[in-house]
């Protein structure tokens, strides 16, 4: 077991907050301050009770449906994720949605973690979509600021709301049925200049 003294303050949280979207693997060296030993041991526990609760996940609402539509509109999907490719597989396969997915890069998988656009590099170079082409779809800064980096088009879940945020995506979308319009409309707008 890992035990981590901390004092929740307003500072304390504001620090969690700006910490989501990023590997458990910097996340953990942050708290730890360093402590590279202690890190690993926390990301051990972290990603143990994680697949042993995968049972309780359940996606946003529409997630599911709207990656089949996406799928059905003949888009390649890739997954590039903060989290590990076990857990990845892991949740993808607990909420339905493996046989929709081309491809997926976890943290584990790259040298430079996001906010680094490496991860997001691969996961396009597995579909075969140049940055140019590709739609990030991702809920933190460190989905958004990559996409601008690489100049790809970004999308920002609001699931909460945006405020949180402080780099300004191409799009903001509030549902799953935001994504789909958005990309209708960049599909439309693509065979037009055809």
């Amino acid at each position: 077991m890992v035990g981590i003294p901390i004092k929740f303050d307003i500072h304390t949280i504001d620090l969690i907050k700006n910490l989501v979207g990023l590997a458990a693997e910097d996340i953990a060296l942050i708290i730890t301050g360093d402590d590279e030993s202690k890190a690993k041991n926390l990301v051990e526990v972290k990603r143990r009770i994680y697949l042993e609760k995968i049972d309780s996940i359940t996606p946003f609402p529409g997630v599911v449906d709207g990656i089949k539509k996406l799928r059905e509109l003949g888009l390649r999907i890739a997954i590039a994720s903060s989290t590990s490719r076990k857990t990845i597989e892991a949740v993808i396969k607990h909420v339905g949605i493996h046989s929709y997915i081309d491809a997926y890069v976890g943290s584990d998988e790259v040298v430079r973690r996001k906010p680094n656009p490496e991860m997001f590099l691969r996961a396009m170079e597995r579909i075969g979509v140049r940055a140019s082409e590709a739609v990030v779809v991702g809920d933190t800064r460190y989905d958004i600021a990559p996409a601008h980096e690489l100049g790809s088009v970004s999308v920002l879940m609001c699931w909460s709301g945006c405020s949180d945020v402080d780099v300004k995506p191409t799009f903001y979308a509030y549902s799953m049925d935001d994504v789909i319009e958005i990309t209708m409309l960049l599909l439309r707008t693509e065979n037009s200049l055809k």
